[in-house]
């Protein structure tokens, strides 16, 4: 369901449709000033995380985007635009977890964002080009999320090609965020080599053992598959001055204190030492 955002948060309906189908398209989210923010921060970031490896179109570079260098970008996760719709579709005390930056090179095959039924959330992503089904925007198999972890529907999805499998295409404009539930299968197909996109995101707040483990191990994965996969110039995930707080934001201790108690934060490569 696409919604043109002159107000903040969702309708009823949208909220019924994301947990439906499992994504909402946001036209409109960002400005034409906000979007030469973006651009600005996203160039100056990537340019200095990749001097020792300038991109080449060849492989793919990711960085964290939650620091002083790039305020827009860090102020985005406790931005309403996005806070309020996490927080209606995974309740008030959702968690924040970070903002990136990518570029893509090719094709991204089917996933889930996450490896199991206890851990969910939303991804918000944006591109900072005009993307269809054709040149690289999000595919999604609609409702997939509603699925537990069916190994036999894994291993189909995974047995065709990209484009064989029934799926939708998102559409996006620059200025467009595309909000999908963790747990969707999403690929993309027929990209650029050079495909920009950025993502917020947040998981649903822990409520029992499993899931609580389940974030635990998140949180490894996500500083295996950030630092050690890329190897941008910083080699963690969240910096001294995030984890400090300095603004003294009651929003982000609050997510701060509830991943320390969790672990999500014990993983090497996850805070800066």
């Amino acid at each position: 369901m696409n919604q043109t955002t002159d107000t903040v948060g969702l309708t009823e309906d949208q909220i019924d449709f994301h947990r439906t189908f499992g994504y909402t398209i946001l036209k409109g989210l960002f400005s034409a000033d906000e979007l030469a923010t973006i651009h600005k921060e996203f160039d100056t970031t990537m340019a200095g995380q990749y001097a020792h490896k300038p991109y080449d179109g060849t492989e793919r570079h990711w960085t964290p985007m939650t620091d002083e260098e790039t305020p827009f970008f860090a102020s985005l996760m406790e931005d309403p635009r996005f806070l309020t719709v996490a927080k209606q579709l995974y309740g008030d005390d959702v968690l924040g977890i970070g903002t990136d930056a990518n570029r893509y090179t090719g094709n991204t095959h089917w996933h889930r964002d996450t490896g199991t039924i206890h851990q969910y959330g939303v991804k918000f992503a944006f591109y900072l080009e005009p993307v269809d089904g054709n040149t690289g925007a999000l595919r999604v198999i609609p409702s997939a999320h509603r699925l537990p972890n069916d190994d036999e529907f894994a291993d189909g999805v995974r047995s065709l090609s990209l484009e064989q499998v029934p799926c939708t295409a998102l559409a996006s404009e620059p200025g467009d965020v595309v909000a999908f539930d963790l747990r969707m299968w999403h690929a993309s197909y027929g990209g650029s080599n050079d495909r920009r996109m950025c993502t917020v995101v947040y998981y649903a707040n822990p409520k029992n053992p499993d899931e609580i483990e389940a974030l635990r191990r998140q949180g490894e994965g996500n500083a295996q598959a950030g630092v050690k996969a890329f190897n941008p110039k910083r080699q963690y995930l969240y910096s001294k001055q995030w984890m400090s707080n300095p603004q003294g934001s009651l929003t982000r201790q609050f997510w701060i204190d509830r991943l320390t108690e969790v672990g999500y934060f014990d993983a090497p490569g996850s805070v800066e030492v």
